[in-house]
């Protein structure tokens, strides 16, 4: 939980890049005025517009989290552990089609009752998360949802005591899965993560094994693909520990 004072940071550093960004924007338009039209020139004034557009929602999504922590209870007292996962009167049961989801707060829990380890799959692939989910609830794994990086990030810090292992995508928007592993390693240097893409940087890749990543799924992958990956850390885990 952010205090009042932090969260002013956060509104004060946002808006000072929210101006920063106006400023670059005017500028690149004026410069793109004034440069020759070729394909090296389109490509990297492209290039600055895409970084442009992402700032921006980095820094709209900024502006939004600080608004609702502003608005949350704070709480002054001791900073606590992180509460059990499924606490009896927090869980409101949902009909899941044949699965059982429950939910904690804001955050789903397919299969809660399964005697498998707690798994969050991070992707903003619709198809990607439903077959994921469904292949691992049907095996016993207990999976938590997380459609991009922010969210991953706002579960982890909540809930990394209970959960066992990550699965994450590496391409996805806003926030790539290097950005979303270091920013993991900030809260837990051991966080289990094991990357899935279809396409990756090789200097990415080679980057985050050395920082602790723990395997890599390319996809799209099969079902037994998945299981086989994540039994292998999971049983590497228990060894280390």
């Amino acid at each position: 939980m952010l205090d009042p004072e932090e969260i002013r940071w956060v509104n004060s550093t946002a808006n000072e890049l929210n101006n920063l960004l106006q400023v670059i924007t005017e500028s690149s338009q004026f410069l793109e005025q004034f440069c020759e039209e070729n394909s090296d020139t389109n490509k990297y004034f492209g290039i600055l517009r895409n970084g442009i557009d992402r700032a921006a929602r980095v820094t709209t999504m900024m502006l939004e989290r600080a608004a609702r922590y502003e608005h949350e209870p704070q709480s002054h007292g001791p900073a606590t552990a992180a509460p059990p996962l499924f606490p009896p009167s927090k869980i409101e049961a949902k009909p899941g089609r044949d699965q059982e989801v429950a939910e904690v707060g804001d955050v789903k829990i397919w299969n809660p009752g399964g005697k498998g380890e707690l798994i969050m799959i991070v992707d903003d692939e619709d198809f990607v998360t439903v077959l994921a989910q469904r292949v691992l609830s049907d095996q016993g794994y207990r999976v938590i949802i997380a459609k991009d990086g922010f969210q991953c990030l706002d579960i982890y810090r909540r809930f990394q005591k209970q959960i066992d292992l990550i699965i994450l995508d590496f391409t996805m928007p806003i926030m790539d899965g290097s950005e979303v592993f270091n920013e993991l390693r900030e809260m837990n240097p051991q966080v289990p993560v094991v990357l899935s893409s279809g396409f990756t940087e090789q200097d990415k890749l080679r980057w985050m094994l050395a920082k602790g990543l723990r395997g890599f799924i390319p996809k799209p992958y099969t079902q037994e693909k998945l299981l086989l990956q994540v039994r292998s850390v999971l049983d590497a885990l228990k060894n280390e520990r």
